[in-house]
């Protein structure tokens, strides 16, 4: 039983090993929805990031303020350009998507979408610890039961700003 034990723990040992820091959950702030984020390397220069967080959107209309919560989801296909550095750490693009959808007190819902392209930088302090910035831009879809609030789609553009902080293993 004990040599069965620890050969049951070399192979899981050696498994860890060879798929080592191929994996980064993160606790991440994407405008707009905050939540926990997860980051699978696929190959060197490539991975793929899915996030589910908690959204919140306050609006003001003839000066009543008007508070809206739900869930928010992110997801994100990386390039990483750095062939020198660890795994999933440098500078980076890629395309994402981010949807937001919300109800406020009066069951109204506000669902916000955005495709488009962003890039940033991922630091791995101690191969463990992760800090990223993120930033880019795409397309800005509001379908709302809140008229006031789909003029904000005639922009057409919203900003695509983040910051993360994970453990890599």
């Amino acid at each position: 039983m004990i040599k069965k034990t620890i050969l049951l723990f070399a192979v899981f040992l050696t498994i860890n090993n060879v798929f080592a820091q191929e994996n980064i959950v993160k606790a991440g702030a994407i405008l707009g929805n905050l939540g926990v984020q997860y980051e699978r390397s696929l190959s060197k220069h490539f991975s793929i990031i899915g996030q589910v967080g908690y959204s919140n959107i306050t609006t003001t209309v003839d000066d009543v303020e008007s508070k809206s919560d739900g869930i928010g989801y992110y997801l994100e296909g990386r390039y990483y350009f750095s062939s020198k550095k660890d795994l999933m750490e440098g500078w980076h693009i890629g395309p994402y998507y981010n949807s937001i959808n919300t109800k406020d007190n009066n069951d109204l819902k506000t669902n916000i979408s955005s495709f488009g392209l962003a890039t940033g930088y991922q630091w791995i302090f101690d191969h463990q610890l992760t800090l990223e910035i993120i930033f880019g831009g795409g397309t800005l879809n509001i379908d709302s039961d809140i008229p006031e609030i789909e003029f904000l789609g005639d922009i057409g553009f919203l900003p695509h700003l983040g910051l993360t902080l994970g453990y890599n293993f």
